[in-house]
């Protein structure tokens, strides 16, 4: 047992969540008259185009009505739309955050007419009833704008008013940001005879408009020569897909013939919200794969006991790597094992070595847990003749990943669930061909609503980017840049490129945690002929996937150690500026781990390096907390740590220890300038997120540091009060204290809102012994589910013995009702500087023992 193990509070005073002011500003709208006239074009063209679909669709014969879907693009929110598109016939289909973009058409700023607007895409489908309704209240705003609406339509002449652009869903709108163009280009010029396909499909509630929608996507794929192979409806996300195939051909004229994109009727089809490649989810093999080290660990020993935590779907483990023998429970059910040669199970077995060992080089104690292995990806060779480790292009994402984790906690038949114990699942995986934009993809809603159905905590990696790193230099004068130069000039490089460096789906989770990693290893040996791009280690990765997420959420959540990942200058002289690329290779520097290597060798060892290790660092680390933090305290007191809040007290405390450290002013040094000087923490928060995790600090605590653990559950308008005892001595001392305060949650979601958050809880951290805010933007902590705040102080606060910091837990309803209550977990921590000789732990256990109830604010 720790000398200072953690501490748990008292149970909280229940009391009014704390008034909420402020909030974004309305922008000035032009007159209505200007207004009315600039729209009227785009109206009338809305109706042709439905007329023409009307013509197109009189024979068909699925019955079909003609639809078009709608966008309504509005300059600042509109709220409680909803209402009143379903008055006059529209079908609700969602809303997104707009790109930011510049004022024109009367649209400014009230405070300043140079800054960039922000909007709304409200997305819905109409048809030929529903657009004459439309057409008809907007040429009776346009002629009398002072005239009301009737009652539940006065939302109309609001989106008439801030409306930007009204429009169809096009054929650019479903192939735009998915990558989808990328893939068939490289397919057709690879020889490839069949092209795989995932469909997305505008959601409808009614099961016989979705079987209609789908019916008329099968027709026209038929029409063209292929056939759909599968199919996923989840109406808990609001996800309706299809997996199909075309013949190279039909790709080739979309690829080769751009100008008549708007005439495929593929791309035409109203039911299709998104089309997108599959098989993107994949892992490439190291360059040079043979190589590697045979390690010395011994069969059979130390092997794992008890139940599974953390559940690892990736490629399928070697299991009978010395390493991982007797520590891996494997369930194949889809019989993957069967097509995945022993040498070819790379990412499945580092991955599995790193949750069960760490990095090998810093010579753990091995996890005393047995881990839960589902392969969800096979080997195989891509259309570019390339070795890699994918999901299957057979399936479909979404329904593999909710197959998966269904499985563990439901019975399948007679069967029961497979490991209802698990409380963390690790997806060190990400999909290339969906950067995050604005919206949060399909299978990061999977997660998210599976989070929060069966209470459990996913671990996602940010994604890794190999991409040239072009430097802004003259190139004869890289050669002579000092490390530290060197340095300063691939910061900047890689804050130019944000856009092409965004989070790999399904990192923008909301209810999740995303790992970034940091340039940091143990290895000693180094690659000859490779640059460096740091002059120290611990920054966070070249490789690593930018936030912002969702809303522009703080993204990735944290960082740990993810082994230094050198670059190679690029040869050659066609390019203008010194440019630097990332290489896949399996000797050091990088973290060591088990690997597969030819039949019968099953001791090997290679390095790796990426955002993938960060996550499985991670998951590793909270099977360290829950057994040696939840477990240990429930087993002295459990009554107040129910095994109902593992997944948040583990969110909790996997962050709790992080901290910015001195990356804010080597970043500030580099980045910081007049145009981005007054949002310079937010702007950061998507390349530090909360920065470095250190877990060291949040398994004990020590002589002058103290943390203590919350838990609870609200509703809509309601607050809990968690009472912080001051230590006496502390009282009119100088000198440097932090606090430390987490909290985070995990909340049902809205998937036609664009907020999507139903819950919103939070907490204000003024208090007089550590006044000042660090790190993070104060408004940015408030937009995840996640809120984690550092706080110092330094000069002499008068207080009496008994007086204790209040922290009140909020929580309010974000994106719609909160049915159940949503659970939360907190943790405080206190320390002083080791100049500070006060029993810091002592007193606040004796007076946390002594409370039982704090007053309500």
């Amino acid at each position: 047992m720790a000398e200072y193990p953690l501490l748990v509070f008292p149970d909280p005073a229940r009391a009014e969540r704390a008034k909420r002011f402020g909030g974004g500003g309305r922008p000035r709208i032009p007159d209505a008259r200007l207004q009315a006239e600039r729209l009227t074009p785009q109206f009338q063209r809305l109706q042709v185009a439905l007329d023409h679909k009307r013509m197109a669709l009189q024979d068909n014969p699925l019955g079909l009505r003609p639809e078009q879907v709608l966008v309504l693009e509005t300059v600042g929110s509109v709220e409680n739309l909803v209402r009143a598109a379903t008055r006059i016939g529209l079908t609700w289909l969602g809303e997104v955050e707009r790109e930011p973009f510049p004022p024109e058409y009367g649209f400014e700023d009230l405070k300043d007419p140079q800054k960039e607007l922000n909007g709304q895409l409200f997305l819905a489908m109409t048809d030929q009833l529903a657009q004459q309704q439309l057409l008809s209240y907007f040429n009776q705003w346009r002629d009398y704008p002072e005239r009301s609406f009737p009652r539940g339509l006065a939302r109309l002449k609001e989106v008439f008013a801030h409306l930007h652009t009204v429009r169809t869903w096009d054929a650019e709108d479903r192939i735009r940001e998915t990558g989808v163009l990328t893939d068939w280009q490289a397919r057709v010029e690879s020889g490839q005879e069949i092209v795989p396909f995932e469909v997305e499909l505008w959601f409808r509630e009614d099961p016989e408009r979705r079987r209609q929608a789908e019916s008329h996507v099968h027709v026209i794929i038929e029409s063209l020569d292929g056939e759909v192979v599968g199919r996923c409806v989840i109406s808990a996300i609001a996800y309706h897909g299809i997996l199909a195939r075309l013949p190279v051909a039909r790709i080739r004229e979309v690829v080769a013939l751009p100008d008549v994109r708007q005439d495929v009727r593929l791309l035409q089809c109203e039911s299709i919200r998104h089309i997108r490649p599959v098989g993107q989810c994949a892992v490439r093999w190291p360059e040079d794969i043979g190589d590697g080290d045979i390690g010395n660990a011994e069969p059979g020993t130390d092997q794992a006991a008890g139940e599974p935590i953390v559940a690892l779907l990736d490629g399928l483990p070697l299991a009978a790597h010395r390493l991982l023998k007797g520590r891996i429970e494997i369930d194949d059910p889809d019989g993957y094992e069967a097509d995945y040669p022993a040498s070819a199970r790379r990412h499945g077995t580092a991955m599995a070595s790193l949750i069960g060992h760490g990095d090998l080089n810093a010579a753990e104690a091995p996890a005393s847990r047995p881990i839960y292995a589902r392969p969800i990806m096979k080997p195989r060779y891509d259309f570019s003749g390339d070795p890699v480790e994918s999901i299957p292009e057979d399936v479909l994402p979404v329904d593999l990943i909710h197959r998966t984790v269904r499985r563990l906690y439901e019975p399948e038949g007679e069967q029961p669930p497979a490991a209802p114990s698990i409380r963390v699942i690790n997806l060190s995986m990400g999909d290339p061909a969906r950067l995050f934009d604005r919206e949060v993809s399909s299978l990061a809603r999977l997660l998210d609503w599976l989070a929060y159905r069966y209470n459990v905590l996913f671990i996602v990696s940010a994604g890794n980017h190999l991409d040239d790193i072009q430097l802004d230099i003259a190139r004869e004068e890289f050669p002579a840049l000092t490390p530290t130069q060197r340095e300063d000039a691939v910061i900047k490089a890689v804050a130019r490129d944000t856009r092409n460096r965004r989070l790999l789906s399904p990192g923008e989770t909301v209810n999740g945690l995303t790992l970034g990693a940091t340039h940091q290893d143990l290895a000693a040996a180094l690659p000859p002929n490779l640059v460096d791009p740091f002059a120290r280690s611990g920054l966070p990765s070249s490789v690593n996937a930018h936030g912002p997420g969702f809303r522009r959420a703080i993204k990735p959540d944290i960082m740990l150690p993810g082994g230094r990942q050198f670059l190679a200058e690029k040869l050659g002289n066609t390019h203008q500026w010194p440019t630097l690329q990332g290489r896949q290779y399996s000797g050091p520097p990088g973290q060591k781990v088990a690997a597969p290597g030819q039949p019968g060798e099953l001791n090997l060892e290679w390095h790796t390096r990426g955002t993938s290790n960060a996550a499985a660092l991670a998951s590793r680390g909270a099977m360290r907390l829950y057994d040696d933090v939840v477990e240990r305290l429930r087993t002295e007191g459990g009554e107040r740590l129910p095994a109902e809040y593992d997944a948040v007290l583990l969110k909790t405390l996997l962050v709790h220890g992080a901290s910015w450290g001195d990356s804010f002013q080597r970043y500030a040094a580099a980045l910081r300038n007049d145009r981005n000087g007054r949002g310079f923490k937010d702007y950061l928060g998507r390349f530090l997120g909360y920065r470095q995790a250190y877990f060291s600090k949040v398994v004990a605590c020590a002589e002058q540091r103290v943390t203590v653990l919350g838990v609870g559950r609200l509703l809509d308008g309601e607050g809990d009060v968690f009472s912080f005892p001051l230590p006496p001595s502390l009282a009119a001392e100088t000198g440097r204290r932090r606090l430390t305060i987490t909290l985070s949650w995990l909340t049902p979601l809205n998937f036609g809102s664009q907020k999507y958050r139903v819950a919103h809880l939070w907490f204000d951290p003024k208090n007089g012994i550590a006044p000042h805010r660090l790190e993070s933007d104060w408004s940015a902590v408030q937009r995840g589910t996640v809120q984690h705040e550092i706080l110092e102080g330094n000069r002499a606060v008068v207080y009496q013995d008994g007086e204790a910091i209040l922290i009140k837990v909020n929580c309010r309803a974000h994106a719609g009702r909160i049915e159940r209550p949503v659970r939360y977990a907190l943790a405080v921590t206190l320390e002083v500087g080791e100049d500070i000789d006060i029993p810091v732990y002592q007193e606040v256990q004796t007076r946390l023992v002594a409370r039982t109830r704090v007053p309500a604010l």
